[in-house]
């Protein structure tokens, strides 16, 4: 086993790896991107409650949307599978399946939402003028949950067949179109916080209507296309213990980044910006490495369907090493430009101050956080999801423990956010070990 695990990668596997990654990180970047524009037009009106609204108000969105990410993930694993052992039954059925669970949860989601929105903005305990505002922006937003769920399956079901371009076209006609409508909206209506909610609806409908595009185009390759019960129950045994553990791991990991953000707006409408401005890079750090995450799951499912044992350790050094030298470029450039980054996101005096005096505790999260990202990737492309369960679990009691045995401030509350962090790295790759001594991939 300690051979296997050692196995270095030939050039064929960078290759592989590479090529999925690229359009990946490509379209990963452009997701926080529209953050990153949407919190920079926000940051440059003359009140800091519109940035609050909307950091508030996707972070509310994000674990409504993030609960139910176990549909790309769950789909992504057992299409590579049923790819590498060339079966296109089991292929349609990943997509059908998956599909009509995601509308129909999309639907409840809105059709339900004014039982529980208001609830959950409270939740955040921020101060009342932002709440106001972060209830306007849910309200406008979460029609567009039938599309954003499906359009996960599609993305989670190319991805699997190892087509990474598709994706790619996907999330920049989502997130190109969502900047354009912002800045139309905010900056030429003057919309305020509204305006990036109806621009991000609209763009969430362009983006399934490309999804479904490509979905379609697929499917002109498969034979006569049937739905059967009876073939399909294997499946959704499968799923249903594949994404019971992703969705409560989901749930954990949403509820962390919801109380970092709830913990920053109780120290004050200022921390709150400044720690939303430094969450940012965070997020663009994650959907960075992502990429070549999203390539390992792809590319692990395949060599786990075809049984190939040491591809599937070249594979994953092969990834392992490309994050690795990303996470240590990622550290360095932020030690090094953070203050040009935070001048750019914001114009605010106090804001700056503020997100220039905590950005020393981010240099640390890129070379903490590398090792999650990756066997996370790998846990999905070989559906072991209670693997990554017990990594957040673990890490969010290691969080609570850290924050609740101090006096709370800033400073306090990003250490217990890198203890988060170092938690999970620490157990999933602990897990991997475990996991490959015990051959358990096959």
């Amino acid at each position: 086993m300690a051979l296997a695990l050692l196995t270095l990668p030939r050039v064929k596997e960078y290759q592989s790896i590479w090529h999925l990654a690229w359009p990946l990180i490509i379209s990963n970047l452009s997701i926080p991107l529209l953050g990153l524009v949407d919190t920079a037009v926000m940051g440059h009106l003359d009140h800091a409650k519109y940035l609050g609204a909307v950091a508030v108000g996707a972070t509310v969105l994000s674990f409504i949307y993030w609960a139910f990410g176990f549909l790309r993930m769950g789909t992504v694993g057992l299409t590579a599978q049923a790819y590498g052992a060339d079966s296109l039954q089991q292929q349609w059925q990943m997509l059908y399946l998956p599909g009509m669970v995601a509308g129909s949860i999309g639907l409840l989601i809105t059709l339900l939402s004014p039982l529980y929105i208001q609830y959950a903005v409270s939740f955040m305990q921020s101060a009342p003028e932002v709440q106001k505002l972060a209830l306007s922006y849910l309200q406008i937003r979460l029609f567009s949950a039938p599309a954003v769920l499906m359009t996960y399956v599609a993305m989670g079901w190319l991805l699997g067949r190892q087509n990474s371009k598709g994706p790619l076209l996907i999330l920049l006609i989502t997130n190109i179109s969502n900047i354009i409508f912002n800045l139309i909206l905010v900056l030429g209506f003057d919309m305020a916080s509204d305006g990036v909610a109806w621009g991000s609806l609209l763009a969430d409908y362009l983006g399934f209507a490309m999804a479904t595009w490509l979905v379609i185009g697929q499917l002109r390759h498969f034979p006569k296309l049937t739905f059967s019960w009876k073939q399909s129950q294997a499946i959704i045994h499968k799923l249903l213990a594949l994404n019971g553990f992703l969705f409560i791991r989901t749930l954990i990991l949403l509820f962390a980044h919801a109380f970092i953000t709830a913990k920053s707006g109780q120290l004050g409408t200022d921390v709150l910006a400044a720690n939303t401005l430094l969450l940012g890079y965070v997020a663009l750090l994650a959907y960075f490495l992502d990429g070549f995450a999203h390539a390992a799951e792809a590319i692990c499912g395949r060599i786990i369907g075809k049984k190939d044992q040491l591809g599937f350790y070249r594979a994953v050094n092969a990834a392992g090493l490309f994050s690795l030298l990303l996470a240590l470029i990622a550290s360095v450039s932020f030690y090094a430009l953070h203050p040009l980054y935070i001048q750019l996101m914001t114009s605010l005096p106090s804001v700056q101050a503020a997100a220039i005096g905590y950005a020393s505790w981010v240099v640390w999260v890129p070379v903490i956080s590398v090792w999650s990202y990756l066997f996370d990737g790998i846990y999905v492309g070989s559906a072991q999801s209670k693997a990554m369960f017990h990594t957040v679990w673990i890490a969010l009691l290691a969080m609570m423990l850290a924050w609740f045995s101090a006096d709370p401030n800033n400073h306090h509350l990003w250490f217990s956010y890198l203890t988060f962090c170092l938690l999970r790295s620490l157990v999933a790759t602990a897990l991997y070990l475990r996991l490959s001594y015990r051959q358990a991939w096959w």
